[in-house]
């Protein structure tokens, strides 16, 4: 497949190990330990999906796709989001404010996956 996905995650021992299952199934990974990093790199990499996490420092997942809807150079790179929050109004909201997909940890990667194929369609 060969697309790049900016993957933002606060806990390094997750990102690491969801790096190299996206490797494995054809991705490029770009890491970032919290939302502002992530929207500098997805800036400078313009990458074809973004894999946040909800809740991180700095700036979190709900500020982030703020941030995507309101700049003209993010604003048609897909989310997912991928947290432990498995409330409907967390979905709702994030949903709301622009989410490509909602994916709740723990989760089997087969599920991520097949979120990523759909919203890369």
């Amino acid at each position: 497949m060969n697309r790049t996905i900016l993957l933002i995650e606060d806990k390094s021992s997750l990102s690491e190990t969801l790096k190299t299952l996206l490797e494995l199934h054809q991705f490029k990974v770009i890491l970032a330990g919290n939302g502002e990093d992530g929207i500098k790199l997805a800036r400078q990499k313009l990458p074809d999906l973004v894999i946040s996490d909800v809740y991180m420092p700095v700036v979190n997942g709900y500020e982030l796709l703020e941030s995507f809807k309101n700049d003209s150079t993010l604003s048609n790179i897909p989310v997912i989001m991928l947290t432990a929050k498995t409330e409907i109004e967390e979905i709702n909201l994030a949903m709301r404010k622009g989410a490509a997909g909602y994916v709740t940890k723990p989760f089997l990667f087969k599920n991520l996956h097949a979120t990523i194929k759909k919203v890369l369609v």
